[in-house]
């Protein structure tokens, strides 16, 4: 099944649009579920679990075309936890770090090639799980106690998504717009 959204930018009205891979279930609903969770007793936001592998600026049209071109080149794949970590970062508060993955790298490259403006966007495979400002004291305690889902994450799902850079705020997660989705592998 895919989800579009008719474009409604002007040729020249560029954005920031991220390119997301989303979980397939099982582990969709578990990661949900532990954002969920980490928002609710840290008073943050909920949002759902992605890991982004391009953003840069962009319109809808062009945004919809290199979503549709990727997600019909590219199949299904895997990404390999390695560990859970924490910065001062709003986006990577708590975060799952994975392995680099070759063909999840092709993706990011692919998404690059395509762009008509420039994208200085550094592939970093993780999965937020809480976006807050807190003292690192309490980052590493959530980080020693935490029990994320083990082995191979299966991500099915490609999301292409309007934002605004930089992210800082609850309010700006809120205005997240889709652009597109779909499975991957799909014509």
């Amino acid at each position: 099944m895919t989800i579009q959204v008719e474009p409604q930018s002007q040729p020249d009205s560029y954005k920031e649009h991220c390119f997301w891979l989303l979980p397939a279930e099982p582990i969709k609903r578990q990661l949900h579920s532990i954002v969920q969770q980490l928002a609710k007793e840290y008073d943050a936001i909920d949002f759902e679990p992605h890991v982004t592998i391009s953003s840069g600026p962009s319109d809808d049209d062009q945004t919809h075309t290199i979503a549709r071109g990727i997600a019909s080149l590219f199949s299904p794949g895997e990404l390999m936890p390695v560990k859970l970590a924490y910065t001062s970062e709003y986006t990577k508060t708590l975060f799952i770090q994975f392995q680099e993955s070759e063909v999840v790298r092709r993706m990011s490259d692919a998404i690059k090639d395509r762009s008509a403006r420039p994208v200085n966007y550094v592939f970093n495979p993780h999965l937020s799980l809480l976006y807050k400002t807190m003292p690192v004291a309490k980052q590493a305690e959530i980080c020693r106690t935490l029990d994320v889902p083990k082995g191979i994450h299966f991500f099915d799902r490609l999301r292409a998504i309007e934002t605004e850079i930089p992210l800082t705020q609850p309010e700006q997660i809120k205005r997240w717009r889709t652009v597109f989705e779909c499975t991957l592998g799909l014509p």
